[in-house]
């Protein structure tokens, strides 16, 4: 996530700022993609499976590791922070002119959600209503990560979810 701040308020309790990705340091535009645009897809209605978002990642970022890891920590972050809410238009990648790269933009929308139907708009490995590490692996296996390290970053962020959100997010 970029750098978030809380502003004092006289009319309420306040107000939450983030900052935007999507200005360099100058307020320039920097171009991003959302996988909504990429694939022509409505957000409002569920139609992606983390599968496809690998998928682009992959494409995008020309196979960077890193990037693919990022998105695959987002994932399991999604699924185990109970942010149904992972809709198309929720995932961006962010162009470097200078560079001529792409790179998945910072993590937005992160919410607890049930959506109204119960399930994950985007779904794992086929499944939205309670996708788990059978499905996490399936994805970051697919999508040519090792299984040793998909494993080592499913359990290292279910512990600190557990551990920073427990008190809200029930396994």
């Amino acid at each position: 996530m970029t750098e978030t701040r809380l502003f004092a308020s006289n009319v309420c309790d306040g107000y939450f700022g983030t900052k935007r990705f999507d200005r360099g340091p100058s307020g320039e535009r920097i171009h991003m993609l959302t996988a909504a645009a990429l694939l022509e897809l409505d957000y409002r209605q569920p139609s992606l499976d983390y599968h496809s978002l690998m998928k682009l990642t992959k494409i995008l970022t020309r196979d960077n590791q890193k990037e693919m890891e990022s998105m695959f920590r987002r994932m399991c972050f999604n699924v185990f922070a109970h942010n149904r809410d992972d809709h198309s238009k929720n995932f961006s990648w962010l162009h470097d002119e200078k560079t001529d790269t792409w790179s998945l933009s910072p993590a937005y929308d992160l919410t607890y959600s049930s959506t109204y139907y119960g399930e994950h708009t985007t779904t794992v490995d086929g499944n939205g209503r309670n996708p788990g590490t059978k499905e996490l692996l399936a994805v970051g296996v697919q999508a040519g990560l090792k299984k040793q390290t998909c494993e080592e970053m499913i359990g290292e962020i279910s512990s600190r979810v557990r551990e920073m959100l427990g008190e809200w997010v029930r396994d």
